[in-house]
């Protein structure tokens, strides 16, 4: 499977990833004898980016972080290539001026440490083997300001025990995904709701699968759903509360691509 983004440096690199979710600085944030991330604030703190894809989210810091890039490169201590979220003239220009394989536009969210990937600059893309893309509807109840989310059972295929809203795969045929959503909060909850919007999809990882996932917003009256199988439980929070609670990945990001967070 492929993800798209944009060329920053040119080349081709094949390699294991090494994930940073934060930002940057290769001036005093990485030391370039060793190729190990010094960085206190950085998650990956005294791990190794030497020979790896290296993913963050963006650079930071002194301009002659380009030069210390370009340093590890001749000492051998350099990644193999660089993905950013949205690249910066710091790291950009040290991946250039390095010949780094360098790529930014990409959602750094859906890679995984020790994924082994390809990424190809040139042709604007990072390739991961062995995952899948699916299609799911997720809808978001509203009753007045409380939305709706539910815990899935142990019966459920994926995100056993987390909290999503009601949600379910498109199959071949959905041609309407407005009467999908309307049947798997029938099938879910019985409650009777209304559709009022519709969001962009976003797209999730779960394991193997990178889930394309279609939002949907609808409000209802009722109070108390009867939930099925799928789910052992269910709350009325506000949707800021969504962060106190294990969820499915990107819930958060469904309900602001809804604009209800």
């Amino acid at each position: 499977m492929k993800l798209y983004g944009r060329k920053i440096a040119s080349g081709t690199a094949e390699g294991d990833v090494i994930i940073e979710p934060g930002a940057v600085s290769f001036l005093g944030g990485v030391d370039p004898e060793e190729g190990v991330v010094v960085d206190s604030s950085n998650q990956i703190s005294g791990q190794s980016i030497a020979g790896k894809v290296f993913a963050f989210s963006s650079g930071k810091g002194s301009t002659v972080g380009s030069y210390v890039l370009y340093r590890m490169k001749k000492s051998g201590t350099s990644p193999a290539a660089i993905i950013n979220e949205r690249a910066e003239t710091i790291v950009a220009t040290g991946a250039i001026i390095s010949g780094i394989p360098m790529i930014d536009s990409i959602d750094i969210s859906l890679l995984r440490n020790c994924d082994r990937v390809t990424v190809n600059a040139d042709e604007g893309y990072v390739e991961i083997p062995g995952l899948r893309f699916r299609d799911a509807i997720t809808v978001i109840i509203r009753k007045k300001d409380r939305v709706l989310i539910l815990k899935r059972s142990d019966k459920v295929g994926s995100c056993r025990g987390k909290w999503g809203g009601v949600s379910g795969h498109i199959e071949k045929g959905d041609s309407n995904l407005e009467e999908r959503a309307m049947k798997e909060v029938e099938e879910e909850t019985k409650m009777k709701v209304r559709i009022i919007r519709a969001g962009e999809p976003i797209l999730a990882r779960d394991r193997s699968v990178i889930w394309r996932i279609h939002p949907f917003l609808a409000e209802t009256e009722d109070e108390n759903p009867v939930i099925d199988w799928e789910h052992s439980k269910y709350r009325w929070i506000h949707p800021s509360e969504v962060y106190d609670f294990n969820t499915v990945p990107k819930l958060d990001a469904v309900m602001r691509n809804l604009g209800i967070l």
